[in-house]
């Protein structure tokens, strides 16, 4: 099966790419192409780029471009992910995944090096050598992303665990939650407790 047969199925079933608005809102004068975007997140997702997605599929680089350009932007892939999710909610093996019939969520962060400096991309010569990265510090629940953000190799996980409580945006509300070490602080049993999670640090 081909994958952008398998996604087209997914956005018939939760209406995903509908999330992918043009950055001009209203004012646009054309409609998204779904192949478009689809090649364009495909292409980012395995990280081959748009020039040699566009060597393999039958749309040009100009279209792929456009498409990035006007749909894809941390708002819009946010709202998609949350669609996703909540579709993926509402499917009953979902609560298969539960521990004592609540929803245990977890976060942790992923380095990975970048290619060119960032903002964010900060040296780490336990993780990165002589080079620069980024942390990816992502929020799980049932084997389902519900957040991420993107911060600095410098940065304490701890400093980001409620924040990524606080802007999940999918109907999955988790009742406790857990971290490895670097992800626990004093600040946080308070702030969780008087947000309604039990912190369970691991």
């Amino acid at each position: 099966l081909d994958i952008d047969t398998l996604l087209l199925f997914v956005d018939r079933r939760t209406g995903f790419l509908e999330a992918f608005e043009h950055v001009l809102g209203r004012y646009r004068k054309s409609t998204p192409s779904k192949p478009a975007i689809i090649a364009c997140l495909m292409a980012y997702a395995t990280n081959i780029g748009l020039g040699r997605m566009a060597d393999i599929c039958n749309l040009s680089y100009q279209e792929l471009s456009t498409a990035a350009g006007n749909y894809i932007r941390l708002e819009t892939l946010k709202e998609a992910n949350d669609r996703l999710v909540n579709a993926i909610a509402r499917l009953p093996i979902f609560r298969h995944f539960d521990i004592d019939e609540v929803v245990h969520s977890s976060s942790d962060g992923q380095k990975f090096e970048t290619a060119i400096p960032t903002i964010n991309a900060r040296h780490s010569s336990k993780y990165f050598g002589l080079s620069k990265g980024v942390v990816s510090y992502t929020l799980v629940a049932n084997h389902v992303p519900l957040n991420a953000r993107i911060i600095g190799a410098n940065e304490h996980e701890s400093h980001f665990v409620f924040d990524i409580l606080f802007n999940n945006n999918t109907d999955i509300l988790p009742a406790i939650h857990s971290t490895d070490s670097h992800g626990t602080n004093h600040v946080n049993y308070a702030l969780l407790y008087e947000s309604g999670y039990l912190f369970a640090p691991r």
